[in-house]
This record gives C-alpha cells, sequence and structure tokens, in this order.
C-alpha cells in the first residue's frame, strides 16, 4: 500500500478518484463540413475529457502492475479477472479476510 500512496495512485486503488466517463472516440465534427473544429468549445472539451480518462487509465494500469509485482504467486489467481486496480484490491481483500 505504501507504494501506492508514494505514487499517488492509492485515490484510484480505494476507490475515491473512481473511473472517469469514457468520451467518444472520434472528436465532435462539424455539421457541415464534417471535420472536427479544434477552436470549437465542445472540441476542447471532448479533448481535455479524453486527455483525463486515459491519465487515469495509464495510472489504474501502474497501480495493477505494481499490486501484481507485490503479491505472491499463489494470489494471482484470485485477481486475474480484475479489470481495475479497484477490483484486484477488493479481491485481494476479500481473500486476506476470508483466510
Amino acid at each position: 500500500m505504501s507504494a501506492l500512496q508514494a505514487r499517488l495512485l492509492w485515490l484510484i486503488v480505494n476507490g475515491q478518484r473512481p473511473t472517469p466517463s469514457t468520451p467518444s472516440t472520434n472528436p465532435p465534427i462539424n455539421t457541415t463540413s464534417g471535420k472536427p473544429i479544434p477552436s470549437s468549445d465542445d472540441y476542447k472539451e471532448w479533448v481535455c475529457l479524453r486527455t483525463e480518462h486515459i491519465q487515469w487509465l495509464e495510472s489504474d494500469l501502474a497501480a495493477m502492475g505494481l499490486m501484481r509485482g507485490a503479491i505472491e504467486y499463489g494470489q494471482r489467481e484470485h485477481v486475474q479477472s480484475a479489470t481495475s486496480s479497484k477490483e484486484m484490491w477488493d479481491c485481494l481483500h476479500q481473500f486476506h479476510v476470508t483466510q
């Protein structure tokens, strides 16, 4: 847990910094030209949402990697289906509480 805290990842793992909403894969476009308008507010908001989402995913993957590296081999079977660091933490917590 201290490695996660030191890298400012603990808030993602414990769920206090939840997954941001996933923006569309395509930017908003001008209905007339069919092309994105980089100067529009909608485009700027899309870029911000996409950047935030990608940064969150990178942090979540880093947290998952740290946790996988820290757990014993026998515990990996309990977290192999986890798709986020929070899910992984919850699985590990449940495993250790019931043991």
